[in-house]
């Protein structure tokens, strides 16, 4: 049966786009108010770079704590035009979902044989709820999960994989400047390049797909060097200071098992089971020679590399590869169901086939989307517009432009303040990571490590309780409670309920009792 890749969709492709399209839109209107606090990082960078103030958090420090250059450009380009930054970052993240699914659909064709199947995979994948979580949200992850999609459509291209490389590598290169992780593409992919350069036209393409990356992704690695001094993002580091005991490295590797098996575990299983029963078919049609392993290295060297540097892992920092697991396990499972008979009944019956686990998949992200992902939207939006937005727009109305306020999560409080923010988590305050490789973040807090080389005037706590930092700090004295508000839970990994606690700090009470040893 052909592929269809180069030719226009059949009637049941185009009524699996159109649910499909419909579906994501529908989805992703209940999330219309979702607010999450990186965000407004994002947007803090966008607003000085649109003013001609340098990509910085804070005016005047150069730090590279962000991660997403490409993202923030992108922002910074709607606000120069005088839109609003969180509406054009929403308005984004929705059209990139929506390209996914044109996209995905488009992978598909290039690779997988039967078209009912192509359009049952394409209605799966516009259901999936890590992705419509983070949709509207502002954050940068849309973007990436397009483009690592689009790169891998262009390197399956229509024959041999390797067949656009100018294009794979400006996707990927594009990538990267919208994920970090996404670099790890580019070395597969240079990799494959180097492993196929056994003739001329090895060389040429070789030639063709590392020129982009070069250009685009080790311009930007130059400019950084030049103008943060270092091509290491300090937010990479942060992320990944925290403990080393057993428990919270089996905690990390935890996490990544639970949220890829949420949405992706149907398909997993497939996976698994057309690899070990479909034979020969199923392994040819798989494609486990370089270059063709780039897709399987990638989804497995992500997780890996998250696991292995300590980082707390989100469902947006697995998202890159989540459509990228659906392709493969797609393509393997309707090469294995065309092998169990002869066409045209096979044909036929991998329709239905098909139809049935893009139904258990649905089903299964339907879940996720109804118990965790509307729940939480419902409930952490509205409870940051009550403390964390509420204050960044006081200290923005009654407090000098000099003031500093330090705080746990910075982008809202930064960017409704428009004050110098102190990173208690290290993301945009490199000095605290130090002391967050040595002690828990609370433990930091608690003794002041901040005050080592800042004296912010104001400062957030997060804790399980209101005012506990007063009473678990040995320089509690020098705090005066302003309010407190709490948040039901902070992320749907995370789903303890927290309080958000505001002081202001006396550093004349603070240098009295620094005089005593704290305990």
């Amino acid at each position: 049966m052909s592929r269809g890749g180069g030719g226009g969709l059949t009637g049941v492709e185009q009524t699996g786009l159109a649910v499909g399209l419909v579906l994501a839109a529908g989805l992703m209107w209940p999330l219309r108010g979702y607010l999450t606090d990186d965000t407004f990082i994002h947007l803090q960078y966008a607003r000085h770079l649109a003013a001609g103030r340098g990509l910085v958090f804070n005016l005047g420090e150069r730090v590279y704590g962000c991660t997403s250059p490409l993202w923030a450009a992108w922002l910074a380009v709607g606000m120069r035009l005088g839109l609003e930054g969180l509406g054009w970052a929403r308005v984004s993240g929705c059209a990139a979902t929506l390209a996914s699914v044109v996209v995905f659909l488009g992978l598909l064709r290039r690779t997988v044989p039967t078209p009912a199947v192509r359009a049952a995979a394409t209605v799966a994948w516009a259901g999936h709820a890590w992705m419509l979580r983070w949709s509207v949200s502002g954050m940068e992850t849309p973007l990436a999960v397009l483009l690592v999609l689009a790169g891998f459509s262009a390197f399956r291209g229509d024959g041999e994989p390797g067949e656009r490389p100018a294009r794979t590598g400006t996707l990927w290169a594009l990538a990267a400047l919208t994920r970090p992780e996404a670099s790890v593409l580019l070395l597969l992919w240079g990799a494959s390049l180097i492993s196929a350069a056994e003739n001329r036209e090895g060389v040429r393409r070789l030639i063709a797909g590392s020129l982009p990356p070069v250009l685009l992704y080790g311009g930007w690695l130059l400019w950084a060097y030049l103008y943060y001094g270092t091509v290491w993002p300090s937010t990479l580091a942060a992320k990944a200071a925290g403990g080393t005991a057993l428990e919270f490295q089996l905690e990390n590797l935890r996490r990544p098992l639970e949220l890829v098996g949420a949405t992706d575990g149907a398909l997993l299983a497939a996976l698994a089971l057309a690899l070990g029963f479909g034979g020969r078919a199923v392994w040819t049609s798989a494609g486990f020679g370089a270059p063709s392993l780039v897709p399987w290295v990638w989804v497995l060297v992500l997780p890996a590399l998250y696991v292995g540097r300590g980082v707390p892992v989100l469902s947006r920092y697995l998202l890159p590869l989540s459509p990228v697991l659906a392709w493969l396990a797609w393509r393997a499972v309707n090469a294995w169901w065309l092998g169990l008979g002869a066409a045209p009944a096979a044909s036929r019956r991998v329709g239905w086939l098909g139809a049935a686990l893009a139904t258990i998949v649905l089903a299964q992200n339907l879940a996720v989307f109804r118990g965790a992902v509307i729940p939480h939207v419902r409930t952490f939006s509205p409870a940051l517009e009550r403390s964390l937005v509420r204050w960044g727009t006081w200290f923005h109305d009654h407090t000098a432009q000099a003031a500093v306020i330090a705080a746990p999560d910075i982008g809202m409080i930064g960017y409704f303040s428009g004050r110098r923010v102190v990173d208690l988590a290290g993301l945009v305050t490199p000095q605290m990571v130090p002391f967050l490789n040595r002690e828990a973040p609370e433990e930091a807090v608690a003794r002041f490590r901040f005050a080592e080389f800042s004296r912010p005037d104001f400062l957030v706590d997060r804790s399980d309780a209101p005012g506990a930092l007063r009473r678990r700090s040995p320089y509690g004295p020098c705090l005066t409670t302003l309010g407190s508000a709490g948040v039901p839970n902070l992320g749907i990994a995370r789903p303890h309920p927290a309080v958000y606690t505001l002081y202001r700090v006396d550093w004349a009470v603070f240098d009295s009792l620094k005089t005593v040893p704290p305990r």
